[in-house]
């Protein structure tokens, strides 16, 4: 009975590596061209999604500016549909919006693509994706200057081919609550009865607006209250350079300590502006910036993209001292 077992395990394992046997993803989310090219060339289906929902269409942003013109130029060759988005409607237009990334962007319009494709869940248009760049979502987070700058650009391209008009969203938490649900999750591990509405009290945000956009952020000072108040002592660090979060990670992981981890993902060419829980990962085994992440993602969004060491610019450590 065992090696039957056995054997509809080995059976299953090698039905699912068919499914999913995703190589032009896998050769973009690399950035290697070369291979993408060949493969494509050889007849490989352009249909290809993997088990989290991601299509080629929305891994070439994973390629770099040269690359993904000549990606695209060569899809073209084939006939191939850069408009089809995944489940929740999301598009690589939309992506591309969402990151800001205008030579990009510049590229794919030469092709046939819906500039107003709204995704399915909050109803937002590709042009008012570009909002995010510089929404503020924490106390310690740094914004680049240039974030304002290309959301502008990106807005303009979008404007003059024909997009409808830019609009910002209201700052409800299905919007801009994605920093907070980090830290609900966190708090939710400890007491699991607990529901965001018992710690969303207004105290935890300051509150604020630039040029036209509210932005509320969540205070650091005040989520150290908050854990204090349920009788937690934490000591909260913040780390922005690759090296230092592979280090901290790795560091948090060999520690006999419990930490909490929270991290932006500025540097993910799909999703640059989530912030995840992070559970674990193979840095410990692979203390590369290319070491894989296990996360948690409160944007129900932004699904279908995984995350490496390489694609964080902040990282959150909570460390829990004692219970008082």
């Amino acid at each position: 009975m065992k090696k039957v077992y056995l054997i509809f395990i080995f059976i299953f394992i090698f039905i699912s590596s068919i499914v999913f046997a995703t190589p032009l993803i896998d050769a973009a989310r690399n950035q290697d061209y070369k291979t993408f090219e060949r493969l494509v060339n050889e007849g490989c289906s352009l249909d290809e999604k993997n088990e989290l929902g991601m299509n080629v269409q929305l891994a070439l942003a994973y390629f770099n500016e040269k690359d993904f013109k000549k990606a695209c130029k060569l899809l073209s060759t084939k006939g191939f549909d850069f408009d089809v988005p995944v489940d929740n409607n999301i598009s690589l237009l939309y992506v591309l919006a969402y990151s800001c990334s205008s030579n990009k962007l510049s590229t794919l319009l030469k092709y046939n693509v819906d500039i107003n494709r709204k995704n399915s869940l909050t109803n937002l248009k590709p042009i008012d994706a570009t909002q995010f760049s510089t929404f503020k979502f924490y106390s310690e987070q740094k914004i680049n200057a240039s974030n304002y700058k290309n959301a502008k650009k990106t807005r303009e391209l979008l404007l003059n081919i024909g997009s409808e008009d830019f609009a910002f969203c209201e700052t409800t938490m299905g919007n801009v609550g994605n920093m907070f649900f980090c830290l609900f999750n966190i708090i939710a591990n400890f007491f699991p009865f607990a529901t965001p509405q018992m710690i969303n009290t207004s105290e935890l945000y300051d509150f604020s607006e630039i040029d036209g956009q509210q932005i509320v952020t969540l205070r650091q000072d005040k989520m150290k209250e908050l854990f204090d108040s349920i009788d937690f002592d934490v000591e909260i660090n913040n780390y922005f350079e690759t090296n230092e979060i592979l280090e901290q990670l790795i560091e948090t992981k060999r520690s006999e300590d419990s930490y909490a981890l929270i991290a932006m993902t500025g540097n993910n060419p799909i999703a640059p502006f989530q912030w995840i829980n992070i559970s674990d990962g193979d840095y410990n085994q692979n203390p590369e910036k290319t070491a894989n992440l296990v996360v948690a993602n409160p944007d129900a969004l932004y699904q279908f993209v995984d995350f490496q060491v390489k694609d964080l610019t902040h990282l959150i450590t909570i460390k829990i001292k004692s219970e008082k």
